[in-house]
């Protein structure tokens, strides 16, 4: 799976879009110059300090120069273009709007952007510099923090996500977003929200930290578990169907024995209480249960692949329990 950078702000302002971000991501990043890690809340820095969910990425000078530049080239067509092309931000003349000193309301520090770009936004009457970095309207700001995202994703080969949804249309034009991305969180957030028993707004941010903590191996277990059927995602399998297709997994490994031949009457109590543990499918236990079963040689491959192959989908289904157990 690609690496996931959020974008435009320095971190996610809704608070319920990262609380689901911690129960079913298995990592992002955020674009935080050094320089300025000092602004983000508590609660964004104790993610950061606590759990493996949030690094704060600091652009190089080269991207900034390289998103300065298409931010420049995409600008202009703005400006010459205004009635053709503001439907995309849901203005009727961007333009106008831009030069408005009233919306030069969004802050983008110094870090992100060149000399250049934040000299032609002062020349075109479009934004101003501030000992900050650059004062611009918010769709001027999203236009060139889109393009910086752009930048840093394609370089590290990752793949871009935001909580923004006023500027789709923009985004769905600037060809943004995978919409395969899109399609897998929205349906893991589903997921999470049909398990969820209490209102995740009213969950605090501590006892979240602690479950992702608990709960690890068991997040990237369902993450390559959503892998598998991402196919079947954008095919229409629904979230409930998901949840319910783990109901037989032990039913399933229990099969797969009884297809070669061994009766469950036949299986001591201690092998089958490891075989329904998912911490028994260490190599070592693996061994263990299959000389407490006697299996020939020639039976070991299929049942040690029954074991192996089930591994993911019961620490998953694991998961699944633990998230309906969270309040």
């Amino acid at each position: 799976m690609k690496k996931f950078l959020y974008y435009p702000n320095l971190e996610p302002p809704n608070t319920e879009w990262l609380k689901f971000s911690i129960l079913y991501l298995d990592k992002f990043e955020s674009i935080v110059p050094y320089e300025r890690q000092h602004l983000v809340s508590d609660d964004y820095t104790r993610l950061s300090n606590e759990t493996d969910l949030v690094e704060m990425y600091s652009p190089h000078p080269d991207q900034g120069e390289r998103a300065s530049l298409k931010a420049i080239e995409e600008a202009n067509k703005y400006l010459n273009e205004p009635y053709r092309r503001s439907f995309l931000f849901n203005r009727i003349n961007v333009q106008r709007d831009w030069r408005n000193q009233d919306n030069w309301n969004y802050q983008i520090y110094s870090e992100k952007f060149s000399f250049h770009f934040g000299e032609y936004c002062e020349d075109h009457g479009i934004g101003q510099r501030n000992g900050e970095g650059l004062l611009l309207p918010k769709e001027l700001a999203f236009l060139f923090m889109t393009h910086l995202a752009k930048e840093i994703s394609h370089e590290r080969n990752g793949a871009i996500i935001t909580d923004n949804v006023e500027f789709d249309n923009y985004s769905n034009f600037s060809r943004v977003h995978d919409p395969r991305i899109r399609t897998r969180l929205k349906f893991m957030k589903g997921i999470v929200n049909l398990l969820v028993p209490a209102n995740l707004s009213e969950i605090p941010f501590d006892r979240l930290i602690q479950f992702r903590n608990q709960n690890r191996e068991q997040i990237q277990a369902f993450n390559r578990q959503i892998d598998l059927i991402e196919e079947s995602i954008g095919n229409g399998i629904t979230e409930r169907e998901f949840i319910e297709s783990f109901n037989a997994i032990y039913s399933e490994l229990t099969r797969e024995i009884v297809l070669m031949g061994i009766g469950l009457a036949s299986i001591p109590l201690a092998s089958y209480v490891l075989i329904n543990n998912p911490e028994a499918l260490t190599a070592e236990y693996s061994k263990e249960i299959l000389g407490a079963l006697g299996i020939a040689i020639g039976g070991t491959y299929a049942v040690k692949r029954a074991l192996f192959d089930t591994r993911d989908r019961r620490s998953c289904k694991k998961y699944l329990t633990n998230i309906e157990r969270l309040k």
